[in-house]
């Protein structure tokens, strides 16, 4: 039997070649799990029962770090244009500044110092972070400073070239960190067919496509669990075989598409 590996979070499954019709990128605007999970995926404009299988087996994405930056970081790039703002309309009407001025106080850096990425492309990014996040967080201090000392010109001179170049910046980092996590969310929709019955899988990905002697696969006694079986690779590991058909439903049961 030739049987299509799949990765869920950390996890590799099986799924019988023979039922896998085709293998779909999914959007990342797609709501592939969790909450307001999709209850179809449209495929050359038929909806298909939808089944995410994180939801399912109740295993991570291996993706949720990129999506949780997708949705934070346009937050945190808004945070730091707010920052300057309160900074300048302190220095230019001496109202009190209440933002944090330590860089690893605010809500950007408590998330930066702890962050580690799994991808070298998002981890060099994000070192270049830094420099400019700090920089921007000292201009507090020193141009308060300035103004408090009464030299409330250079202090504004001095915010200006920061805006015009640390800042901006700063903002070029957080865009390129945003337009790269969307990026890096990779997830598929595998199709798959038997007889009538026809739906998609979310997962993280292909691995590989690999032959298992009928030997070498121990069949679930039990049809309607998630998984129908398991089959021993060449190697020795153990891969569980998906039991999709146990949870997907005919086609016609679906609502037609808009």
């Amino acid at each position: 039997m030739e049987v299509l590996l799949i990765k869920v979070g950390g996890r590799r499954f099986g799924v019988p070649l023979e039922h896998v019709r085709y293998v779909a990128p999914m959007s990342t605007d797609f709501v592939s799990r969790g909450s307001g999970v999709e209850d179809y995926f449209v495929f050359e404009g038929e909806p298909l029962t939808y089944v995410s299988l994180w939801d399912l087996l109740g295993i991570a994405s291996e993706y949720a770090e990129y999506e949780e930056m997708h949705g934070m970081l346009p937050q945190r790039r808004q945070d730091h244009l707010d920052w300057m703002s309160a900074l300048e309309d302190s220095l230019r009407n001496g109202t009190a500044f209440a933002k944090a001025r330590n860089p690893r106080e605010c809500a950007f850096g408590k998330w930066y110092y702890t962050h580690q990425s799994r991808d070298r492309r998002l981890s060099l990014l994000m070192s270049q972070f830094e420099t400019p996040h700090a920089a921007i967080h000292n201009l507090a201090d020193r141009l308060l400073g300035f103004a408090e000392g009464g030299q409330r010109e250079a202090a504004m001179q001095a915010f200006e070239e920061a805006r015009n170049t640390t800042l901006a910046t700063l903002m070029r980092l957080f865009d390129s960190a945003i337009a790269l996590v969307e990026e890096l969310q990779r997830r598929i929709a595998v199709i798959v067919a038997d007889g009538g019955e026809t739906c998609a899988l979310g997962a993280d990905g292909v691995l590989d496509i690999v032959d298992i002697p009928p030997e070498r696969f121990k069949r679930e006694a039990h049809a309607a669990r998630a998984t129908a079986g398991l089959a021993i690779l060449e190697d020795e590991s153990v891969i569980p075989m998906l039991n999709w058909q146990s949870f997907s439903c005919p086609p016609e049961a679906l609502p037609a598409p808009a």
